[in-house]
């Protein structure tokens, strides 16, 4: 048996154990109805100095039933999309209209399609990357 501690796998386990714990928490809410299931947050933990970027990979939201990923032109335009993820995402926010709310800086409204896909435009300097390190998604329309 091999003890070697790996600082990579330790990474992995630790991530997987912070998903898989929001996702049954969120469905574990929504299915008692206690809280309701009114939206997801983003929150980016970074750990470095100087202006935060979006990742390329995209941000996942606390409860990790969703996906946000970011497209920018060169002319600063682009869009932010919000997927589902898994079977318990794609369930909760297929065909449901949702607010994003940058801070009080830019919200925008719009429905997801029947795959949980949210693609929402961003305008030329409307909402710059440092603002999307933390926004929240907050459904519209009752429980499914």
């Amino acid at each position: 048996m091999d003890t070697k501690f790996e600082l990579k796998e330790a990474t992995r386990f630790l991530r997987t154990l912070r998903v898989a714990t929001g996702v049954a928490v969120s469905l574990e809410e929504a299915k008692r109805n206690r809280l309701g299931v009114t939206g997801s947050s983003f929150l980016a933990l970074a750990a470095k100095t100087g202006e935060w970027r979006f990742p390329a990979e995209g941000l996942l939201s606390n409860d990790g039933l969703l996906l946000a990923s970011q497209a920018r032109e060169a002319d600063g335009s682009g869009a932010l999309t919000l997927q589902a993820q898994g079977a318990a995402g794609v369930m909760t926010y297929a065909g449901r209209t949702a607010r994003v709310l940058v801070g009080d800086a830019w919200s925008a409204v719009g429905a997801f399609d029947r795959f949980g896909a949210l693609p929402l435009a961003l305008a030329t300097a409307e909402v710059g990357d440092s603002a999307l390190a933390r926004f929240d998604v907050e459904l519209l329309d009752g429980a499914p």
